[in-house]
């Protein structure tokens, strides 16, 4: 399964990071940065690394969780044996679309830095919650459609609302960018899956 390797891979840079200031600051997004110098590999870097061992935890727990289960029941059925190529483009371009509202939010902002997969697992999720939107979520516990519309809505206010440090428009972008993949990638799904929005 792929998104163990990619768990792997993220523990083992995040890791790293951790240890060595330099390297975190060096692969960490900064828009400015990625601007004015062209080291706009910060933008997919940047998904693999984290800023803390708690960041760390909950993003590689929630990416397990959701990710193992999009990868077999999404990706799987629909690419066969592309699966693994069209997940890892997936997870890559959901980073990149992540971004990209921070991106051009602070372009001009020498300050602004942030990391994290948080982007991706909000994608996860939210094609999840297209997939088994009745599906009780353990925590918080409210069904996946429900916690997917209560986060998009809190992610919008708070990325013009909040200053502490969290990237919200990633959140938002990448969970716009979800479920955009899964109707782009599979037309035909588009009815069966509003149909899954009536309960019953």
């Amino acid at each position: 399964m792929l998104t163990l390797a990619i768990v792997g891979l993220t523990c083992i840079i995040s890791f790293l990071c951790l240890q060595n200031p330099a390297l975190f600051s060096r692969l960490s997004h900064r828009p400015y940065t990625e601007t004015k110098l062209g080291e706009y590999y910060r933008i997919v870097s940047s998904g693999f690394v984290h800023g803390s061992w708690m960041h760390l935890a909950i993003n590689m727990y929630v990416l397990y969780q959701f990710g193992g289960i999009i990868e077999v029941a999404f990706f799987v059925p629909r690419f066969g044996a592309l699966s693994n190529l069209v997940f890892a483009f997936f997870y890559i371009s959901a980073i990149v679309v992540a971004n990209l509202g921070t991106f051009f939010k602070h372009q001009d902002n020498p300050r602004f830095a942030s990391v994290g997969a948080s982007g991706v697992t909000s994608a996860l999720v939210f094609m999840y919650a297209l997939m088994a939107p009745w599906q009780m979520f353990v925590f918080p516990p409210v069904p996946a459609i429900v916690f997917a519309v209560l986060y998009a809505g809190y992610s919008t206010w708070a990325s013009k609302n909040r200053q502490d440090g969290i990237d919200h428009l990633a959140h938002l972008y990448g969970g716009i960018y979800g479920v955009a993949f899964m109707f782009i990638t599979t037309p035909s799904s588009i009815s069966t899956l509003l149909k899954g929005l009536i309960p019953g």
